[in-house]
């Protein structure tokens, strides 16, 4: 079972590549990007596209990965109000009842 997982990894793989393969080799154009006063020099459309999908991609993972890191500050919080919270109750049931 465990080669026909990685056999099927391969073959997704392969299809991602010639599928990019494909995109490069059919945008070639070369393009510039004007943004406010600058412009970039001529680059191929699909190498601008790429650095576009990368960049977009590592901002994601950014993003995400703040997410993820403030909600484990936040658990890691609970768990020791919880802590500190069964303490409590179990000093309050050895504690005598007092009128």
């Amino acid at each position: 079972m465990h080669w026909l997982k990685r056999a099927l990894l391969i073959i997704i793989l392969l299809l991602v590549a010639l599928a990019t393969l494909d995109f490069v080799l059919e945008n070639q154009q070369r393009v510039q990007i004007g943004f406010l006063d600058m412009q970039s020099p001529e680059l191929p459309l699909a190498l601008l596209s790429i650095l576009v999908f990368i960049t977009g991609s590592a901002l994601g993972l950014f993003a995400g990965w703040l997410v993820s890191a403030r909600l484990r500050l936040r658990l890691l919080r609970q768990g020791q109000e919880l802590s500190r919270y069964r303490k409590e109750v179990d000093k309050l049931r050895t504690e005598p009842i007092k009128d």
